[in-house]
Order: structure tokens, then sequence, then C-alpha cells
């Protein structure tokens, strides 16, 4: 899936208390961060991860990143998360197969399954939360494509502040 052709959407806290609308949140499969990893490992990860620019479809839970994705021209750029950063991956899912739900039934549920994944993962609901919200949701164009059904979950510090490290369990 190409960047051009996945949708976004940021979420600021105060639009979403007054739309009253869903969200995600979620966390690495094993907890565990880049530096947490063997000396050797993590260093040659790092490496790998400081210079890939990747698709938001290429996004996995756990990453940090230093382009939320929304340019016209995005350059993500997946970096360690002990590095000042504008966005953590927290959650991915894909959406169930069949027909396209359409783009307002696709960023509905991508926006249900956010929503309900950020408190788990933050400490605090979305709405009383400091932090951005930002999803990436499916597209019809590529829907039958391989990640096409892609949702994939990403929160920040407030007005694109760069944070550093994860932002899992800091009650923002």
């Amino acid at each position: 899936m190409t960047t051009a052709a996945l949708r976004r959407f940021l979420l600021p806290a105060a639009l979403i208390a007054a739309a009253a609308v869903t969200g995600c949140t979620a966390g690495n499969d094993d907890g565990a961060s880049p530096s947490e990893l063997t000396s050797a490992a993590s260093s040659e990860a790092a490496e790998a991860q400081k210079a890939s620019s990747v698709t938001a479809n290429d996004l996995q839970e756990g990453q940090c990143v230093t382009d939320s994705g929304t340019a016209a021209e995005p350059d993500i750029q997946v970096i360690p998360c002990d590095e000042p950063h504008a966005f953590e991956v927290f959650a991915t899912t894909e959406l169930d197969e069949g027909v396209y739900p359409g783009l307002g039934e696709a960023d509905a549920q991508a926006q249900e399954f956010c929503r309900g994944e950020f408190a788990a993962f933050v400490g605090v609901e979305y709405d009383a939360s400091a932090l951005e919200l930002q999803y990436f949701y499916p597209v019809e164009s590529e829907w039958t494509d391989e990640g096409g059904r892609s949702v994939i979950c990403l929160v920040g510090s407030a007005g694109g502040e760069p944070s550093t490290g994860t932002l899992r369990d800091s009650s923002q």
C-alpha cells in the first residue's frame, strides 16, 4: 500500500471530546523497547532503524517515527524510541475481509479500534489525555492488496512536540 493512497487522520484531544468519536491504544507485543534488546542486536537494530524510511502500511507496534505521515510527501522514518520522535505506533489491526465498507465506515472502525486501545496503553481515557492520536485506515483502491485492510494507531505529544521514550503507562 502506498502512503499517498493510505488515508490518515489526526485527532486533537479537543476535537475528539467535542465530536465524541471513538479512538484506540495498544502496545508492543512483548513490551520490549529497542533499548532492551541485547547490546549487539540493539546496536545493529538502532542503526538499521535510524535510516529506514517506510510507508505507513509498513509500521509495526512499538516503533517510533519522526514524521506523522500526514504531509503530501510524507517521510516516515523509524527511529529508536529513546531518541526524540513525533509518534509511537501503539496498535495495529486489519479490518474484516469482504466488500470495502466505504470510506466513512472504514474511518469509523479505525477510530473505534484506536480509541478502544488508548486507555490501556497510555493509562487514561483519550478524552482526558493531553496526547494526540493519529491513525491510518484503508482506502478502497487498495482494499484487496496485501496490507490493504490495515489500521495503524499512533500516539504523540500534543502540538507535535517530540517525546523521548515510550508513552506506555505515561498517564498523560
